[in-house]
């Protein structure tokens, strides 16, 4: 029997990147996967690859910025494949401007995706859980919610601070409710996100300097640590950030 045989799995921005990865992993453990995605597309061809190999998976195109959309998203959910199981708060975006070009729209778009969306998304899904008294919610923090960016990304440091309190702060209140909530820090990890900032021999051998292990994180390094935050074997586990960064916030 598989860890997550029967269990609904939601995982937010689960189309690219360690979304993606995460999808796959908790897929293949057994789990029916929602795969919520703001591009159609990437949703589809997620959920398909978890169909061609014997699982079960729906694509929901979501804009998790909206609160509309995540309450279509958890109906969709109850009513195709039964109610949430497991949440994984994946979904997010980095807007890199210095502080002194930082828009006020700016400022709302990075919180809307990176905060507010975490805080309705586990809502929607405690509100689904807590009547059978289980359930596991995994957020996405960065190493940022720890130590700076040293990057003109004060904001997006900023939005990973707030996941890791949110994180604590619901972990407490619904834990009676027999719900664990934790999150897991990435660091460097590759992603479409960070191929720009990888692309160049500059850029590498900057990111490699930090990292004592010496080498860039994988997607499928941070699906296995979700892939345990969701399972029993980390019931006894709430609260936490589980950091993996390679090293990177050693020194």
């Amino acid at each position: 029997m598989s860890r997550f045989d029967g269990s609904v799995a939601v995982v937010t921005g689960g189309g690219r990147g360690m979304g993606r990865a995460v999808s796959l992993r908790l897929a293949r453990e057994g789990a029916r996967v929602v795969v919520a995605e703001l591009v159609p597309e990437h949703g589809e061809e997620v959920a398909r690859e978890i169909i061609d190999s014997g699982g079960e998976a729906v694509a929901i195109p979501t804009d998790v910025a909206r609160l509309g959309d995540i309450e279509r998203l958890f109906e969709k959910t109850a009513s195709t494949l039964g109610p949430c199981d497991i949440l994984v708060n994946n979904a997010g975006i980095g807007v890199a401007r210095t502080v002194l070009d930082y828009s006020e729209a700016d400022w709302d778009r990075q919180m809307a995706v990176n905060v507010k969306a975490v805080f309705f998304c586990s809502q929607a899904a405690v509100r689904q859980m807590a009547p059978r008294r289980k359930g596991k919610i995994v957020n996405f923090a960065s190493t940022s919610a720890f130590v700076s960016s040293s990057k003109p990304e004060v904001a997006y440091d900023v939005s990973k601070g707030a996941v890791r309190q949110m994180t604590i702060s619901l972990a407490a209140e619904v834990a009676p409710l027999g719900i664990n909530v934790n999150a897991v820090a990435p660091g460097t990890i590759e992603t479409e996100m960070s191929r720009q900032s990888l692309s160049t021999e500059e850029g590498l051998a900057w990111q490699l300097a930090r990292i004592p292990m010496g080498r860039v994180g994988k997607p499928d390094d941070i699906a296995g640590v979700v892939a345990f935050l969701c399972s029993s074997e980390a019931d006894y586990i709430t609260g936490h950030v589980l950091v993996a960064d390679g090293g990177w916030t050693l020194f």
